[in-house]
């Protein structure tokens, strides 16, 4: 029997089957160019390992992957395409930008922009992905019994075979190379020192460019957790650490309500849904509240070019979103639109003595923009 912790931990990690799921039909619409080739290797991890985390058996493993890995709406499939490409876009820029780097992925999961990063840029970047323990166990078995995973992340071990419940939970939640580190931490306690939080950051330079990653991830987060992981890394990397946070905002709106409604009857409460319901008490929690110098705000309806501020400097070139919309037809634009205005992309940076800036994050438009 799970415990209510248990429970809503459970909850939070199906998350991450979602994005999954959403990812692959949205590779398998083509919506990639070019296309995802690392996505089957997490779905058959996930595919194989489900069965044995906590609060699953073999049955409910595999009705939850059979609803899990279905054709997604078109709405959906742009919507995973927007996030995706917008995320790249940031990264690529900074990695190319500092070249010397290291991005730390919160939350990474199921995420294969590890494998894209480090394929296409070999040498200079580390990337480092933390979550729950058995998110990391069902990835890094995807990773070690991948011969192409593990030259990527230039892994060199033989290859682990897992077969029962038993050794699903005796297998070590984390993976560590020269420039890939997988590790287990739950990022509510990451204020609390531990011997988790040590081996997490014992493989962190905190003397080089840093970006962090959040997607959907701070915002299962109490605000005042929210403002703990954003300042714990801001004063861990301090000579320079940027972060890009991608979340849902309610607008204090009915669309908004629905959205909150629908979560909630999933048993997903989203703790910053509300308490920052748009751009602007976002800007205004990353200003006041964390310090951060420079700040750029966007919701996704602006990236996807339906902004009047998408004008000038683009997201996405005209000729690929012209490529994108003809995929899938899509009749209710005010729907689209409407859906992408709730979610956001906010940007923010620290460097002590201002020493350090990423002047890349000006080649696309923003709605908010705050310099110190």
């Amino acid at each position: 029997m799970l415990s209510g912790k248990e429970k809503q931990d459970k909850l939070i990690r199906a998350t991450d089957l979602d994005a999954l799921s959403c990812r692959l039909s949205t590779n398998a619409s083509s919506y990639f160019s070019p296309p995802d080739v690392y996505i089957p290797n997490l779905v058959e991890s996930y595919q194989s390992y489900l069965q044995y985390c906590v609060g699953y058996s073999s049955i409910s493993a595999g009705r939850v992957l059979r609803s899990s890995f279905s054709r997604k709406l078109p709405l959906i499939n742009k919507g995973t395409y927007l996030r995706t490409k917008s995320i790249d876009l940031i990264v690529e820029k900074f990695v190319e930008e500092f070249k010397t780097c290291q991005i730390i992925s919160l939350g990474g999961g199921s995420d294969t922009r590890c494998f894209r990063i480090l394929d296409k840029y070999r040498d200079g970047v580390t990337y480092h992905e933390i979550d729950f323990p058995e998110s990391v166990k069902v990835k890094k078995l995807a990773i070690v019994n991948s011969d192409v995973l593990s030259n990527i992340v230039n892994f060199k071990a033989e290859r682990v075979n897992v077969s029962s419940r038993e050794e699903f939970q005796e297998l070590t939640p984390s993976l560590h190379t020269d420039k890939y580190h997988l590790s287990c931490l739950d990022l509510r306690h990451i204020s609390i020192d531990s011997n988790e939080r040590e081996q997490v950051l014992e493989g962190i330079d905190s003397k080089i460019p840093t970006l962090v990653l959040s997607e959907c991830v701070l915002c299962y987060m109490a605000p005042k957790e929210n403002e703990q992981v954003l300042k714990f890394w801001k004063n861990f990397c301090k000579h320079f650490i940027a972060f890009v946070i991608y979340e849902p905002m309610s607008l204090n709106d009915s669309f908004g309500n629905t959205m909150t409604k629908n979560l909630l009857e999933r048993g997903l409460n989203l703790l910053t849904f509300n308490h920052f319901p748009n751009l602007l008490a976002r800007k205004e929690f990353l200003a006041d509240e964390c310090s951060f110098s420079r700040i750029r705000l966007t919701d996704m309806s602006n990236i996807a070019g339906y902004g009047t501020s998408n004008l000038f400097n683009p997201w996405i070139e005209p000729e690929e979103l012209r490529r994108v919309s003809q995929l899938e037809i899509m009749d209710e634009i005010e729907e689209i639109k409407l859906l992408l205005e709730h979610y956001c992309i906010c940007y923010s940076e620290f460097s002590e003595n201002n020493a350090k800036t990423f002047n890349g994050i000006d080649n696309w438009s923003w709605i908010m923009a705050v310099d110190k």
